[in-house]
């Protein structure tokens, strides 16, 4: 699923490639990804693309957006020139200039019409954005205060940290040594500033890097390029490998349901 460096990579393209321009003419392929009626934003001029934790919101000129979520294969492709749709083409929005194809292969993401109240109620409910004010040690010590459950999955729940996903989650808690399984309640001061500061360096070198193309190469930026940052992955699918830093053998197990991936050297269940 493409996560904060990921969706923030495309809101960087796209705001050059399409900001300025009018939506002529909307096709929908599958009524499931675009529940909403295309007339409501035909003719309405793309101000800006801003992203709030995974979603993408294009707004327009006549105070609607539309809001992008591309779940766990979303893509959206820029093309100058005319182009067939490729078999998980589910909506193409026409512009002045060239096309916006939303492929999605599983059919989970989705594009809405919003007006602004109902995009406040969308966003509201997501954390704080790491590169935010709000994202400090203190808030994170009541964050993570009273909750027994894996550190990881709290990093994963979108309530409490907006953006985060599986791979930054894996390789933030690996730069701050911290294991995991480790009780979110049971981290000390010194460990939270660490993780934060884990958080922001990993986050910034997925964007750097145009975010991260995982095994699965479903993620795509919107000139249908490649992101590199899994090329400089510390942690994330090094299962069976030597750890970095150590050479002990880096260890995969599930929490949550999703692929963990920790070195058991740098970071032990129990604290040296």
């Amino acid at each position: 699923m493409p996560e904060l460096p990921e969706v923030e990579t495309i809101k960087r393209y796209l705001n050059k490639a399409i900001s300025g321009k009018r939506i002529v003419n909307i096709e929908i392929l599958s009524k499931k990804q675009f529940p909403d009626n295309p007339k409501e934003v035909i003719g309405a001029k793309i101000l800006l693309v801003k992203r709030r934790a995974k979603n993408l919101i294009i707004n327009l000129s006549n105070k609607k957006a539309l809001v992008v979520h591309l779940k766990l294969s979303g893509q959206l492709i820029w093309e100058r020139k005319a182009k067939i749709p490729v078999k998980s083409t589910r909506v193409i929005i026409s512009l002045n200039g060239g096309k916006l194809f939303f492929n999605e292969m599983r059919k989970f993401g989705w594009i809405k019409i919003l007006n602004q109240n109902q995009l406040d109620l969308e966003l509201a409910r997501f954390g704080p954005e790491p590169f935010s004010r709000d994202f400090s040690i203190e808030y994170l010590q009541k964050a993570f205060g009273g909750i027994s459950r894996p550190i990881k999955t709290i990093l994963l729940d979108q309530e409490k940290i907006a953006g985060i996903g599986n791979i930054y989650a894996n390789e933030a808690l690996f730069e701050a040594k911290i294991n995991p399984q480790k009780s979110a309640n049971k981290l000390t001061t010194i460990e939270i500033g660490k993780l934060q500061k884990a958080i922001l360096l990993v986050l910034k070198e997925g964007i750097k890097y145009g975010g991260a193309s995982a095994a699965d190469q479903m993620y795509i930026r919107p000139d249908s390029s490649h992101g590199s940052y899994q090329q400089h992955f510390r942690i994330y699918q090094k299962d069976g490998e030597k750890c970095r830093k150590c050479k002990a053998i880096v260890k995969r197990i599930s929490l949550g349901g999703r692929g963990t991936f920790f070195c058991p050297r740098c970071q032990p269940r129990r604290q040296r």
